[in-house]
């Protein structure tokens, strides 16, 4: 299977991503997309825009990495919704276009960017899918496109990298899947360093970049005392059921 035959209809998942730009639901959670798969778990990949402002790179190339990235996640399905790079609307378009998605993939989880991101973009898409997994309950809400409503049972932010303020609601330990998180991250190639590139250098491009996400993975998982975790947080408190077995299971 080539790159270009990732499947680009939408179809039901366990998990949703969604991401501002090819690349970001890589970073933020590969390593707890990986091991979900891995689980048996179905997982769909939804990026906003095509990442067209991109310093380094072409829209086309990004395309074909994302697609890559894909394949290696194992994931059912990658879709872009082609909004415009560094000019996303807080309008009902997008809107309507999220719940749509939502609505066909029918996710349990739906993961997203954490509104205190730096990106303007991202900023703007935490908020315009925070409306839609809402929208997405109503049924009144674009009856015309056909699709049921959907309740999602919980929106998910990734936690902001260069934030220190927001603490994580949860960790997942990805350990087992650390080193195939970056040879996934891997697949961009053309926005991480690469000596003799001769294009500007940018945040990601930096040498130290992987270095420095990954001692940020090893961190979190020297928290809940394994080698590698990945960071999360909610909008409102998890329901625990039984916390004797939760905390018999950490340990």
């Amino acid at each position: 299977m080539t790159p270009l035959q990732v499947a680009a209809t939408v179809s039901a998942v366990d998990v949703l991503a969604i991401g501002a730009h090819p690349d970001d639901v890589e970073l933020a959670m590969a390593g707890t997309l990986l091991k979900l798969a891995a689980q048996g778990y179905r997982i769909g990949i939804a990026d906003a825009s095509r990442a067209e402002l991109a310093t380094r790179g072409t829209p086309e190339r990004r395309a074909m990495e994302a697609a890559e990235a894909a394949l290696r996640l194992d994931a059912a399905f990658r879709v872009n919704l082609g909004w415009p790079d560094g000019h996303f609307p807080l309008d009902d378009a997008p809107r309507r276009a999220l719940t749509r998605i939502i609505r066909q993939a029918r996710p349990t989880l739906v993961f997203t960017h954490h509104p205190r991101e730096e990106h303007p973009d991202h900023q703007r898409l935490a908020q315009l899918a925070a409306e839609a997994v809402h929208h997405a309950r109503l049924s009144n809400y674009d009856a015309e496109s056909g699709l049921e409503r959907w309740r999602a049972q919980a929106l998910i932010r990734f936690l902001p990298p260069l934030d220190p303020g927001v603490a994580p609601t949860f960790l997942v330990d990805i350990s087992a899947y650390f080193e195939a998180k970056y040879e996934v991250i891997g697949a961009y190639a053309s926005q991480l360093h690469q000596p003799r590139s001769g294009e500007p250098p940018t945040y990601l491009s930096a040498p130290d970049f992987l270095r420095q996400r990954r001692a940020a993975d090893i961190y979190r998982g020297s928290l809940i005392g394994t080698s590698a975790a990945e960071g999360f947080v909610t909008a409102s408190p998890l329901p625990v059921a039984d916390p004797v077995q939760l905390f018999r299971g950490i340990a």
